[in-house]
């Protein structure tokens, strides 16, 4: 795929579908025409290419201009940087802050932290933050100057920063990952099932509760392999489609509900188990380490179905294809 191509998908991805044939032709043969003024010029063909595609500039920008909708919160030409720094600075500051938060509240109470909370909390702060912070670079008069000097050191946009064209197929690589993570929490299940403690009198006391071990976790197991199962058929359909996204999503909803109804009755962990280890509300449904449980799971069931469905959404959305006869491998 030329550079022209890659390009063009960039600029269309942001087109709405109605317009992008249009489009697409329009800025193809101005690109071509400009090239081959170049060319006839005595310019090499390939710095011909990328001299008018820089020339161009950033494809969000220019397709802001074709959909005559240049409103944004944050201007194409400062997106990208504040992009880069949030997800550096989320990466960083929303794991410091469930580990050192949760960890001081542990060793000052000695209970069970609310890590997950404080790790949302810097995510939301941080979020705002930096967005005010990059708003106010864009819409303040006396920020103009700082405006001018971020973006002048971030670079000229370069045909390098073009994002790659994906045909949507789910590779192997991603397929594999999928499985393995599934039989890494099936492992993890199985792994608790066998973990016991000791009491004074010596009686062995295992994690999970009798009526856990021996209905619900088979079944959770069952559930888990099924969602790997999952991932096997859509590589083998090359794509999520539609029906195996809404299978998955209801594979995927009655795991979380089931789970989070056993954490919030209270019959995952036995009881007894938390006496021995000085925890007492450690199996209780209301307690923060059952009710943390509960909300992860919520969160991790959303994510996924949201995310299988954004990517069928995204193959059915995508930008038309190229013209087969411009590209080149």
């Amino acid at each position: 795929m030329t550079w022209t191509d890659r390009y063009l998908a960039a600029v269309l991805r942001s087109i709405p579908a109605s317009k992008r044939a249009d489009v697409e032709r329009e800025l193809r043969s101005s690109i071509t025409d400009a090239i081959d003024e170049r060319v006839g010029a005595g310019e090499d063909p390939t710095s011909a290419e990328r001299a008018v595609l820089e020339g161009l500039g950033d494809p969000a920008k220019l397709a802001a201009g074709y959909t005559g909708r240049p409103t944004y919160l944050i201007s194409p030409e400062l997106l990208p940087l504040w992009w880069r720094y949030l997800t550096r600075v989320l990466f960083v500051a929303v794991p410091l802050a469930a580990v050192v938060i949760g960890g001081l509240e542990f060793i000052g109470s000695g209970a069970q932290s609310w890590a997950i909370g404080a790790a949302i909390n810097v995510a939301i702060q941080t979020t705002f933050w930096l967005t005010a912070f990059f708003v106010f670079l864009d819409w303040a008069a006396p920020a103009r100057q700082a405006r001018a000097e971020i973006v002048a050191a971030a670079g000229k946009w370069t045909l390098e920063r073009l994002p790659k064209v994906s045909d949507g197929r789910i590779t192997v690589g991603e397929t594999a990952g999928e499985i393995v993570t599934v039989l890494i929490t099936i492992g993890i299940l199985v792994f608790a099932a066998t973990l016991t403690t000791t009491t004074e009198s010596g009686e062995a006391v295992p994690l999970l509760a009798p009526g856990f071990k021996t209905v619900w976790l088979p079944i959770l197991v069952v559930t888990i392999a099924i969602r790997g199962i999952d991932h096997a058929r859509a590589y083998l359909a090359g794509r999520w489609t539609r029906w195996l996204a809404v299978y998955h999503a209801l594979v995927h909803t009655a795991f979380g509900l089931l789970l989070v109804t056993l954490a919030l009755s209270g019959w995952i962990v036995n009881p007894a188990f938390g006496e021995a280890i000085g925890l007492p509300g450690l199996a209780d449904g209301h307690g923060p380490v059952m009710l943390t449980l509960a909300v992860g799971t919520i969160l991790a069931t959303g994510w996924e179905v949201v995310r299988i469905f954004l990517r069928v959404r995204r193959r059915d959305d995508a930008a038309p294809r190229l013209d087969a006869s411009t590209q080149s491998v």
